[in-house]
């Protein structure tokens, strides 16, 4: 039986439920999450095994395609934008379809692809990008914290990250990509747990390092905690990233001041630790 979230193939670009296909077909599921790889029955499919890198971006682009079928011309222009013989170019497309089926359906069972109408399609194969955001779209409207944990630990990099600069593969990254965005902002706000907040923010961060409100949220989780050395290195970096795009940054409440004094002799002044707030101050002789 195939996993949740499968092409259901033609050119609807309809998705089904637990599909289940006779006796023993093999399982395909494709990983574009971070690096591509394809695996059956999940063991991946090697990389000897492809002999053609046409043939990997030709998945590449179907993947992209979200299940909408492809016509054989636009496949074409996007393979080889380059070259404009009809035969050669109409004869290596059926050459690189036909290594794309012997590597999802070594079997030749005919169930991965679909070719029709002169249009090209994906056809009952799991996907992880799409199970992801299933999960992290539902969960958004649900705020389910089951459902965004789980969907925020299968994206495991950006859509196709080897493939950065290829038109085809820019919409299915940017939608995944903010909508990563949105559930790690959701997760941070709706934790009670302040090493948790501060584990998904770091991760925003690392995804937008110019977001102001989760730098600003950071702070504000690390120095109720007494964090100081971490709030501080925050705030740092805050005012240094805001500073690249030439924004103000906003003062941050309840951070201690670094007093500054003179080293002996003259020289570069010294910079003092935060003093510690008096309400959190230990009293002699206690923890």
């Amino acid at each position: 039986m195939l996993g949740p979230r499968a092409y259901n193939g033609g050119t609807s670009g309809r998705f089904y439920n637990s599909v289940m296909l006779v006796a023993h077909d093999v399982q395909v599921a494709i990983r574009v999450l971070g690096r591509f790889e394809v695996t059956r029955d999940g063991i991946p499919v090697p990389d000897t095994e492809w002999q053609s890198r046409k043939a990997r971006e030709l998945l590449k682009i179907l993947v992209a395609r979200r299940g909408r079928a492809c016509p054989r011309g636009r496949l074409v222009e996007l393979l080889w934008p380059d070259e404009d013989d009809p035969a050669v170019l109409s004869n290596r497309l059926s050459v690189a379809l036909a290594t794309v089926r012997r590597i999802l359906d070594p079997a030749r069972t005919n169930q991965f692809l679909i070719t029709e109408g002169g249009s090209v399609a994906l056809h009952r194969v799991d996907v992880d990008v799409e199970t992801f955001l299933r999960d992290a779209t539902e969960g958004l409207r649900t705020r389910s914290g089951v459902l965004l944990r789980r969907a925020t630990a299968l994206y495991r990099g950006d859509v196709l990250e080897e493939d950065l600069y290829a038109d085809w593969s820019h919409d299915l990254r940017e939608e995944a990509r903010a909508v990563c965005l949105a559930a790690l902002r959701a997760l941070a706000a709706d934790t009670t747990d302040p090493d948790e907040a501060v584990l998904l923010l770091l991760r925003l961060l690392e995804q937008d390092r110019y977001d102001e409100p989760a730098h600003l949220a950071l702070i504000s989780v690390l120095l109720p905690a007494g964090r100081w050395g971490e709030a501080d290195r925050a705030h740092r970096r805050y005012r240094s990233r805001m500073a690249e795009i030439g924004i103000e940054p906003a003062a941050v409440p309840g951070l201690p001041r670094r007093p500054r004094v003179r080293r002996p002799g003259g020289g570069s002044p010294l910079t003092l630790p935060p003093p510690v707030p008096a309400g959190l101050r230990r009293s002699p002789g206690t923890w």
